[in-house]
């Protein structure tokens, strides 16, 4: 089952997961990290680390719900560690909140504990173990499973306690009663649902889970009775959720023989463990182990805003003292037995020249250019390149080679545009000078470098950028002494606080125009000349063709009169 889920909008790609993955069961696809189910050990670590909430928990919550309104006989296991997650004035008073949710009962994990305890120690007495690891921490349990199967015969052929407690529940109140339980421990709800023992605790509650449904009823709860847990005190097994509990209820039991006695605590811890048992350095030894640092109390659904794991530690003691140190009675016979089993995952391992042709693809083309930073969330480059192998990781991953990637197509685009790119700070000093600027300017970026622009040419419209927060866009501007146009335009960059100016260079443009200018100028001169010479010449052929006309028609009258008159005027 799928106990920790991904909120695909909240993850930002940054890799934390697969940094703090102890066995880096994650996978990053299409730059998403989600959790490989298989080989998961659901320490919790992702779900705790995630910067951007982007790890989800699987919740009972509702299917407890469900199972009270349907009027069941609902029991919740709480485990010890509440002290931790919870303002426990009062044991009486919290019980008592917790029954008017609508439970039936209340009772403490530990009691299951004394069973498991009694269980470890006829493995003492019996003395034919190697070793004997601890099996009360499904997490550890689900590593060595898949990851160290090697050591099963040294796992401790026993029920954690809450699958103790689970059965004895339903032993002592009905097969049909419900058994929740409660702790800060995501790995109990795979352990729940586990088909070895899946009938004996029908759902899981986080702490966080409680604390907020606790909350959601705050005026019922107040108002509770003080009621009681159903089972008698647990006395020395309430130690069981720090470190070095298990073993404090070993020595109260009774005789321990000549076992060493070996508490272990944390992912990397346990991973060192298992691989020093594989080769063979320890023997006769009894080990508590634990995934959580400082064990339960520090567990990943604990509700962080109480008592610190030391705090807590003092006092879960105490509450363990609280009674004697003795240890409790057990008046019931439950079955303990739990056979473990090899969930290995066999994975390829590419060869030597597939991992080569993977590591050349990023730009490391021998072991010299292996940074092995784990920027990447791998030990080292190598790591890396077998998870790509493996579809776990995307090459992008490499925040060296990316960053390396980015500076040389900025770079690139940078040089190459033709456009004049200059980048100043608010003091106007030059911090980014590029070829064409060079060219324009007529100085190398490594003498810019050393200048402010002031120095170069007038300022005034980067100035106003800086004070206005405003950019400019497109504006003309002249550099006579460089023989130099240019469109410009000014940018802020806010973050950084710096301005960019992109300068156009139109000198050629506006020559052009300017020649063109000229040019219709020179031609409108022309055809004006034209025009008046013509007009000199019209006029003169005017004034020719006035007089021929008025002789001609001072002839034509007489002629006309002399045939009208015949002569008769004479």
């Amino acid at each position: 089952m799928s106990v920790i889920g991904l909120k695909k909008a909240n993850c930002k790609n940054c890799y934390k997961c697969v940094k703090v993955c102890p066995v880096k069961s994650i996978k990053v696809e299409n730059e998403q990290a989600t959790i490989i189910d298989r080989t998961c050990t659901l320490c919790g670590t992702c779900l705790e680390e995630c910067p951007q909430g982007a790890k989800t928990l699987a919740s009972d919550l509702e299917l407890v719900k469900g199972f009270l309104r349907k009027g069941e006989k609902v029991i919740l296991s709480l485990a010890p560690s509440y002290f931790g997650s919870f303002d426990v004035e009062s044991t009486q008073k919290f019980i008592g909140a917790i029954k008017a949710l609508g439970f039936f009962g209340v009772s403490e994990t530990s009691e299951g504990a004394a069973y498991v305890t009694a269980e470890y120690h006829k493995l003492l007495q019996e003395n034919t173990m190697e070793n004997i690891i601890t099996t009360c921490c499904p997490s550890v349990n689900r590593l060595i499973e898949i990851y160290f199967p090697s050591l099963i015969p040294q796992m401790a052929p026993v029920v954690s306690p809450m699958i103790a407690h689970g059965r004895l529940l339903k032993q002592s109140f009905g097969a049909n009663t419900k058994v929740v339980f409660a702790g800060p421990c995501i790995a109990k709800i795979d352990e729940a649902a586990d088909i070895r023992h899946n009938n004996d605790i029908d759902a899981v509650l986080t702490f966080e889970d409680l604390a907020k449904w606790l909350n959601e009823n705050g005026e019922l709860t107040e108002k509770a009775a003080p009621a009681s847990f159903l089972n008698p005190s647990s006395r020395i097994l309430r130690m069981y959720p720090v470190v070095d509990g298990i073993i404090a209820s070993l020595k109260a039991k009774g005789d321990t023989g000549d076992w060493k006695m070996l508490s272990v605590n944390g992912s990397q811890e346990c991973i060192d463990l298992c691989n020093s048992l594989q080769r063979g350095e320890l023997r006769h030894c009894f080990i508590e182990v634990n995934m959580c640092k400082e064990a339960c109390i520090n567990g990943p659904a604990t509700v962080r805003d109480r008592l610190s794991r030391f705090a807590t530690k003092l006092k879960i003691e105490d509450y363990a003292h609280e009674d004697d140190r003795e240890y409790p009675p057990l008046p019931e016979s439950i079955p303990m037995a739990m056979q473990f089993v090899d969930r290995s995952v066999k994975e390829d391992i590419p060869d030597e020249e597939t991992i080569r042709a993977i590591l050349a693809k990023i730009g490391k083309e021998s072991p010299e250019d292996e940074l092995n930073c784990g920027s990447c969330g791998y030990p080292s480059c190598r790591a890396k390149a077998i998870a790509v192998y493996q579809n776990k990781a995307e090459l992008g991953m490499c925040m060296p080679y990316m960053k390396e990637r980015a500076e040389s197509l900025s770079n690139y685009v940078l040089s190459e545009t033709p456009n004049i790119t200059i980048i100043v700070d608010s003091e106007m000093n030059i911090i980014e000078f590029n070829a064409a600027a060079e060219k324009a300017f007529h100085i190398t970026r490594h003498e810019a470098l050393e200048k402010c622009l002031y120095e170069l040419i007038d300022v005034s419209d980067f100035q106003f950028v800086f004070e206005s927060k405003e950019s400019v866009h497109e504006k003309k501007v002249q550099y006579k002494e460089y023989g130099l146009t240019t469109m410009q335009s000014i940018v802020y960059i806010a973050k950084e606080n710096i301005a960019m100016g992109v300068f156009r260079d139109i000198t050629k443009e506006e020559n052009a125009q300017e020649n063109q200018y000229k040019l219709r100028v020179e031609t409108m001169e022309m055809a004006q000349k034209v025009i008046d010479k013509q007009m000199v010449a019209a006029q003169q052929i005017a004034s020719l063709l006035g007089e021929t006309t008025a002789e001609t028609k001072v002839t034509l009258t007489k002629l006309k009169n002399m045939i009208v008159y015949d002569g008769d005027e004479t």
